[in-house]
C-alpha cells in the first residue's frame, strides 16, 4: 500500500502540476502566494499586483492572480479578465482562469471547461482544468468526457490521473456511470503495472458492485505481486465499502 500511494502522489505531483514546480520551505509546508511573489521582488499592494499580471515571467502572473483571488480583490476582475484574454502560456493561463473561478467569474469556469474539450491541449493541463473544477463541485459532462479520453489514450501519468479523477465525479447519469466502469475495468489490465494499480484503487472507490469480479479476475491473472497485493487490498475496501 505504501508503495503505491507513494508512486500515485509522485505520478499526481508531476502530471497535475499547473505551474513550475514550487519547492518545499518551512519543514515541508508550501510558500504562500504572497512568499513567492516576493522572491520575485513583486510588492503585494494592489497596484503591485495589478501591475505584476502583465509581468514578462509567466510564473508572476500566474501567481498574481492566485493572490489577488485568495485577497478577493474583487475591484481587479477587469486586470485578471484581460490577463487571462492576452496569456498565451498554457498553464499559467489555466491558473489564471481558476483565480477567476474563485472570483465567481463564469469566464474562469468556462475556460477550464473548454481545457478538458480541447483535445490539443496536453493531458496535464486537462486533467488540472477537471480537477480544478471538481474542486467547486462541477460534475462536468465536458471534462469528464476528457478525462475518459485520457484514461483511454493518454500516457501511462494520464492513464493514473484519470483514475484517481473518475470516482470524484457523483451525479453521473447511467450512460456515463457506465463509461467510467467499463473504461476503469480495461485500464486495470493495461501493459502498465502503475496504471492497473491505480485502475484498482479507483474501481474500490467508485463502489461497483460488478468491480468485485472485475478485480477478483484482475487478481487471478496479475503476475507482479506488488501489484496483486494492491489489488487485493482494494478488493478488500471495496467489500467492506458495499457492507456500509
Amino acid at each position: 500500500m505504501f508503495l503505491y500511494e507513494s508512486f500515485v502522489t509522485l505520478i499526481l505531483a508531476v502530471a497535475l502540476v499547473g505551474s513550475q514546480p514550487i519547492s518545499q520551505d518551512n519543514g515541508g509546508a508550501l510558500p504562500t502566494f504572497g512568499e513567492l511573489l516576493k522572491r520575485h521582488n513583486i510588492q503585494l499592494t494592489l497596484p503591485a499586483l495589478v501591475d505584476a499580471l502583465r509581468n514578462a515571467d509567466p510564473e508572476v502572473r500566474d501567481l498574481a492572480a492566485q493572490k489577488l483571488a485568495e485577497d478577493r480583490a474583487n475591484e481587479a476582475i477587469p486586470a485578471i479578465k484581460q490577463a487571462l484574454a492576452s496569456e498565451k502560456v498554457p498553464w499559467a493561463r489555466m491558473n489564471i482562469a481558476f483565480a477567476l473561478a474563485q472570483m465567481g467569474e463564469s469566464i474562469g469556469f468556462d475556460t477550464l471547461e473548454d481545457n478538458c474539450n480541447n483535445g490539443g491541449t496536453s493531458g496535464p493541463i486537462r486533467a488540472r482544468s477537471a480537477e480544478y473544477l471538481l474542486r467547486f463541485g462541477r460534475d462536468s459532462t465536458t471534462c469528464l468526457s476528457g478525462v475518459l479520453d485520457l484514461l483511454k489514450g493518454g500516457s501511462n501519468g494520464d492513464r493514473m490521473v484519470a483514475a484517481e479523477l473518475l470516482p470524484r465525479y457523483h451525479k453521473l447519469s447511467k450512460e456515463d456511470s457506465e463509461k467510467v466502469f467499463t473504461g476503469l475495468v480495461e485500464a486495470l489490465h493495461a501493459p502498465d503495472p502503475a496504471v492497473r494499480m491505480a485502475a484498482g484503487r479507483a474501481l474500490a472507490d467508485f463502489g461497483d458492485t460488478r468491480g468485485i469480479a472485475e478485480l477478483g479476475r484482475a487478481i487471478e491473472g496479475e503476475q507482479e505481486q506488488v501489484v496483486r497485493s494492491q489489488l487485493e487490498e482494494d478488493l478488500k475496501m471495496l467489500r467492506n465499502k458495499l457492507r456500509q
